[in-house]
């Protein structure tokens, strides 16, 4: 007779491989809002906006900024308010915040444009600047 064929031993199923741990999107944390309150760079009390949008603003040590971006980051809380309250005095001239006037007195015009006048301590200046600078607010 014949020997019957051996019982094949139970077999298990392959142990699976390791289980690769799951890929979990990180949300960034979210940049901090700026904590300073809005800065008006021609200052608190000047009720007149900036007369010179395109000046150019520098100050020591910082890359130079037109006055409309330097208002856009002080509108943005951007600027420390410590920074804020000295910035009227430096950018004044630059940007134009004195209110606008006419050099010859309110509803006037300058007959003379040409005409060149002198201040001590000044450049001379002809009519004509001298009403442009004070309609963009560059005269204190």
């Amino acid at each position: 007779p014949r020997t019957p064929d051996p019982t094949p031993n139970p077999t298990r199923p392959p142990t699976p491989g390791p289980t690769p741990a799951p890929i979990v999107a990180r949300t960034p944390e979210p940049t901090p809002g700026p904590t300073n309150p809005p800065c008006d760079i021609c200052g608190e009390d000047m009720s007149m906006s900036i007369g010179i949008p395109a000046g150019i603003v520098e100050f020591p040590g910082q890359p130079a900024i037109s006055c409309q971006e330097l208002q856009a980051q002080g509108s943005a809380g951007l600027i420390p308010s410590s920074t804020c309250e000295r910035l009227p005095s430096l950018v004044n001239n630059v940007c134009g915040c004195n209110p606008p006037c006419s050099v010859c007195g309110d509803g006037k015009e300058v007959d003379f444009p040409v005409a060149v006048i002198s201040f001590p301590g000044q450049p001379e200046i002809t009519c004509g600047d001298l009403q442009t600078n004070g309609y963009v607010g560059i005269i204190p």
